[in-house]
């Protein structure tokens, strides 16, 4: 979960590779009017749950979620008509003039022509639409929970922010805003990125815009307000929790954790601070093999969580080393609610949330009701769904909410005010306390700092198995980045330098694609073999089967390398790439690593 590590590959083994299913790197639409299933889909719009005992939603056979326009036209506000006959279908108001024909993608509205993936339908005289239909004509953000067959259809909230308002007040200033998205549209089509992206330079926002699908079985587009899971992102807004109660007198950051939890072991030797900087000696729960055998039911109560770790001995002497510990987060949350007598979400939304508009921003999941609209997958270049709702429930304080790029970017401003917190807390919010490695940032209050080429910089990500967050903020330059994607362990790290590099004249590489060649079978298998890794002591076997090459983590899982030279390999499932190297008279002696920037060498054996 830490942003600028690389423990090896065994993320990739675990997160990615262990969990792939079916892949769906092009997911194309066909007219199929046949129901796919009877199981009931439940329709809500703006949280009121539209019944329909006649015309009901379904699934066609492509698991396209088509809803009857007829039974709810009236429930999506400013006053629709609907006129139809059997070719065609009218809906308008004051604002809209759309044109709907049956089974035809293109719909009219107000003279422009949108294409849909899947065509409208007409059966029984009732007009039937895809979810799509709600997003990209209506401007409505859409929520499908493939688990429940609940699908939410809303309607955004305006930005009152006048710096969501603002044009920009310069041509420099625009310059920088069409290389951001030139990078970035090159950077969806070439290495497969699907997320939204916010830039904001001196109060201008110079890019603000989603990329790709939030959900590529519904084939519902990214866009600002697209909401996604931020994992350990949720960091900062509960060391924010913990300071405001501080602040209050309610607690100090240098009280005993016994105080609020009287019964946990040593925790009188375990401050607040040290949960804060992750410098307590708890274990990290999430690496523990029986977190990840939780029934979901069981993350109702946190205690259930916290008897994970509660009795395991300490790693060290608390406040001598760090060491990452979702663990200590979590019990931070429980703290919040024990001094509060509230809920940890409930404080967050009457304290940082509301006070700041953040209307897109809340916990990520209430017991099976998924909460937010984008949905998870896993891969690179194939990618592949998959279901987050085991890791949100059972994160809390550590990594269990939700946002979008603008309801961040409220967040950051107001972290240059007294909105929030006195100047004097925010200043122990940001100060570096412990080194998180030789060679790697001071952990805060939540966040990373470091000094880098643009002056210091305040960053956190996030990684979980459908998602990946980071948001980074260069206070000399008034620079912020906020990168949110559905795509677990995506690399924003390099992602994030680069459109920093974009915004502040630095030099940059545009993204270009992966070119597959052909090699010849006798070229493959002088590149089979055992392969020893030193970080991990971990065995790696390249096997040459049928003209192809594959990766082998771990025995009995493999996946091809695809050629893009005659050394250097790439992967379709995670952003990995492998280049062999060479001795004397051509002999293999090992191969090199690329991931996140950061490259490392297995020793042939």
């Amino acid at each position: 979960m830490i942003k600028k590590t690389f423990s090896c590959i065994s993320y990739i083994t675990i997160s990615i590779f262990l969990i792939l299913s079916s892949s769906i790197s092009n997911v194309q639409a066909q007219d199929v009017i046949s129901q796919k299933t009877s199981s009931p889909i439940t329709v809500s719009i703006n949280g009121i749950n539209i019944s329909s005992d006649i015309n009901k939603p379904y699934q066609d056979l492509n698991s396209i979620v088509m809803i009857p326009l007829n039974s709810i036209y009236k429930n999506l506000g400013n006053d629709f008509n609907l006129k139809m006959n059997k070719d065609y279908v009218l809906l308008s108001n004051s604002s809209y003039n759309i044109t709907l024909k049956n089974n035809y993608k293109k719909i009219s509205s107000n003279g422009k022509t949108i294409t849909l993936s899947t065509a409208p339908v007409i059966k029984n005289n009732i007009i039937y639409v895809p979810l799509e239909f709600f997003s990209k004509v209506l401007g409505k953000t859409i929520n499908w929970n493939s688990y429940t067959k609940v699908a939410k259809i809303c309607t955004p909230y305006k930005n009152e922010e006048s710096y969501f308002k603002d044009s920009l007040n310069s041509n420099t200033y625009s310059y920088i805003s069409q290389k951001l998205n030139t990078y970035m549209t090159l950077l969806q089509k070439y290495d497969n990125f699907h997320g939204s992206v916010l830039v904001a330079k001196g109060g201008n926002i110079l890019l603000n815009k989603g990329y790709s699908k939030s959900d590529f079985e519904q084939n519902i587009d990214n866009s600002p307000q697209t909401e996604f899971p931020i994992g350990s992102m949720t960091k900062q807004f509960t060391a924010m929790a913990i300071m405001q109660l501080e602040e209050k007198g309610l607690l100090s950051e240098d009280d005993p954790i016994s105080k609020y939890i009287p019964d946990y072991p040593k925790g009188n030797t375990i401050t607040i601070k040290n949960l804060l900087t992750h410098t307590s000696g708890i274990v990290n729960y999430t690496n523990l093999p029986e977190f990840w055998t939780m029934k979901t039911d069981s993350f109702k109560d946190i205690q259930n969580v916290i008897n994970l770790f509660k009795n395991k001995p300490l790693e060290f002497e608390p406040g001598t080393k760090f060491s990452y510990s979702n663990s200590g987060y979590v019990l931070l949350g429980y703290i919040i609610t024990k001094v509060t007598g509230t809920s940890y979400i409930d404080y967050l939304k009457e304290n940082i949330f509301k006070p700041l508009n953040m209307n897109n921003t809340g916990i990520a999941y209430n017991g099976s009701d998924k909460l937010y609209t984008s949905s998870g997958y896993s891969g690179y270049l194939d990618i592949y769904p998959i279901d987050d709702e085991m890791t949100l429930n059972g994160t809390y304080g550590a990594g269990s909410l939700y946002s979008t790029t603008e309801d961040l970017y409220k967040w950051d401003r107001a972290l240059y005010t007294e909105k929030l917190v006195s100047n004097s807390t925010l200043n122990k919010i940001f100060t570096g306390y412990v080194k998180v490695g030789e060679y790697q940032p001071y952990y805060g209050y939540g966040w990373m700092i470091t000094d880098g080429k643009y002056g210091k910089e305040i960053y956190h990500g996030g990684n979980i198995l459908g998602f990946t967050s980071n948001i980074a903020r260069y206070p000399e330059n008034d620079l912020t980045i906020i990168l949110l994607t559905n795509v677990g362990y995506y690399n924003l790290n390099s992602l994030n330098d680069t459109l920093a590099d974009i915004c502040m004249g630095g030099s940059y590489t545009l993204p270009t694609p992966k070119t597959e060649i052909n090699l010849d079978s006798k070229i493959l298998e002088k590149y089979a073999g055992t392969y020893y890794l030193n970080a991990n002591q971990q065995n790696i076997t390249i096997k040459n089967e049928n003209g192809n090459l594959y990766y082998e983590p771990t025995e009995g899982i493999k996946y091809q390398l695809f050629p893009e030279s005659s050394k250097k390999f790439f992967l379709k499932e995670a952003d990995l790439e492998i280049e062999f190297i060479t001795g004397s008279k051509d002999s293999i002696y090992g191969l090199k690593f690329y991931k996140d920037g950061v490259s490392m060498i297995a020793h042939r054996k």
